[in-house]
């Protein structure tokens, strides 16, 4: 029988790690080659071995959903009744063969014939830049989207399948045998130099001037978008060298069929535009910007309640998370309390209290003050601000960066994590959250004045002078009167726009470029 006529079913297990006997089978997802159709169910897991939170976020499995999973005999019984005597087409066939294996002795079911589409794709595509399955379904035209769940990649590999198919059939390749045969024949040829689908005519031509770049799919999809300050340069710098390169990087371009570019007068022309367009396509491929389910925070002038949106109450902000002053209110309660109980979670990760305590009596001493001082929240603040007065070059930790240090706190296997801290660590700990605090309040406020202001600048003290006119956080052509500057009504899009200006006039003024907001050179 020829390979396009042969009865196939295509195969993806997603499991709770990379192991069988550390991990199980999570999901089971299946579809046969006649038909459209595509099955996926949840696997019922043991209750001494949930599914680390990790795997749920990867997976977007809901912890509610497993409630109702089938245990994985009754999935294997089905699938038996449907696949019948086909051969299994699975992509990257290494990872589930382990789990098939288990499966069958567990089961006591007969194994099936298995193909990899990968293997076929090493022998067919030795120099794509990348050959898993979000790749190489790009590669074909498959729209992959997140790929998170089983049927998504059933799905893409029927497409891998059918590519790989016609591929044969131009070698002669026609038969399941003759397959077969090539397959142990035919050695994985070895890479000699990456071979892109973007013809190269449309990076070698791009000029060196500022500008964003956008990697476009065959689909029409904008894969991902990116800033430069040579358009030249920065594009065709994703096409340099073998070794070591980003795999992530690779998948995209492996997917990335046309170009399009937007050419700037300045980088931070071109810094502003990367932003909107990141939240007006949401590339798969780019993770900074994104708009996601990100909102905007403000604080009530003593830090006692928040909210999403600016008010005469909530005025202070805004801020991209609620954690940024989180360890300090945390600190100031502490305090404030009649035993002065340091709260365990006063970092994130659970910390003995006494340890917290001897710390921050320790960086007080360090101060040469009373730790009742920062009973106030106001102290609290104005030592951050001489900490960073004392070193206004310190690279500050962006909010976003928080929220990861939070959450990698977070040990996924549920095995506790011994880190052995001394007091001198812990006082350390403090001075940073002092200062970041600190950074966080001035960042608020010096984009708050962008909202409404008229910019001159320029990269070099003799260069050419720019002229930048922003009305409600957005840029206008020319200057109109300006207004009061309020957050009322708008969201993480303007906030990313003012802390992405705000970097880049930072950089202006480190390369002693001239930087002047409103007619006055600003910090």
């Amino acid at each position: 029988m020829l390979l396009k006529d042969l009865p196939v079913f295509f195969l993806d297990l997603q499991t709770t790690g990379a192991k069988p006997g550390a991990a199980d089978i999570l999901e089971v997802a299946w579809s046969l080659s006649d038909k459209d159709e595509v099955h996926s169910v949840l696997s019922a897991q043991a209750e001494d071995r949930p599914v680390p939170r990790r795997i749920l976020s990867l997976t977007g499995i809901a912890a509610e959903e497993l409630e109702s999973a089938t245990p994985l005999p009754e999935i294997f019984e089905r699938l038996y009744v449907d696949i019948q005597d086909r051969p299994a087409v699975i992509h990257f066939a290494q990872f589930e063969k382990p789990f098939l294996k288990a499966a069958f002795e567990s089961l006591q079911r007969p194994e099936f014939p298995i193909i990899c589409t990968h293997e076929i794709a090493k022998r067919l595509f030795p120099n794509l830049p990348a050959r898993g399955i979000k790749g190489l379904a790009g590669y074909f035209g498959h729209a992959s989207g997140e790929f998170k769940r089983g049927a998504s990649h059933v799905e893409a590999t029927k497409i891998i399948w059918q590519h790989l198919v016609k591929e044969l059939e131009a070698k002669g390749i026609a038969t399941f045998v003759d397959m077969q045969t090539w397959l142990s024949t035919e050695a994985p040829k070895k890479r000699t130099k990456y071979e892109y689908p973007m013809a190269k005519e449309k990076r070698l031509n791009l000029p060196k001037v500022p500008g964003v770049y956008r990697y476009v799919s065959q689909w029409g999809e904008i894969l991902y978008v990116g800033k430069a300050t040579s358009l030249h340069d920065r594009v065709n710098s994703y096409f340099r060298g073998q070794k070591g390169r980003d795999s992530f990087k690779l998948e995209m371009l492996t997917q990335a069929y046309d170009l399009i570019v937007t050419e700037c007068r300045t980088p931070l022309e071109s810094a502003l535009l990367e932003t909107d367009e990141i939240k007006k396509y949401n590339p798969r491929y780019n993770i900074s910007l994104k708009a996601g389910e990100r909102g905007l925070v403000f604080f009530s002038r003593d830090f006692t309640s928040m909210s999403p949106e600016q008010d005469d109450e909530h005025s202070i902000g805004p801020f991209s998370n609620a954690l940024v002053f989180d360890s300090i209110l945390k600190l100031n309660e502490s305090l404030k309390s009649e035993d002065q109980t340091f709260n365990p979670e006063m970092f994130f990760e659970p910390l003995d209290a006494e340890l917290l305590k001897s710390g921050f009596a320790l960086f007080c001493e360090r101060l040469g003050k009373s730790p009742d001082v920062f009973k106030s929240l106001r102290s609290i603040f104005a030592q951050g601000l001489i900490f960073v007065k004392n070193a206004p070059d310190e690279e500050e930790l962006d909010e976003a960066e928080i929220e990861a240090e939070a959450a990698d706190c977070d040990d996924d296997t549920g095995e506790e994590i011994e880190i052995e801290l001394t007091a001198e660590d812990i006082a350390d700990k403090f001075e940073r959250h002092f200062r970041r605090a600190a950074h966080a309040y001035l960042r608020a406020r010096r984009m708050t004045k962008l909202l409404n202001c008229d910019i001159e600048y320029s990269l070099s003290t003799k260069g050419k002078k720019f002229q930048l006119h922003l009305r409600g956080g957005h840029p206008t052509p020319e200057p109109t009167p300006q207004t009061r500057s309020t957050w009322s009504g708008h969201s993480v899009d303007t906030y990313d726009r003012m802390a992405v200006l705000l970097t880049e006039l930072n950089k202006i003024r480190s390369k002693k470029g001239l930087v002047l907001i409103n007619g006055f050179s600003q910090q």
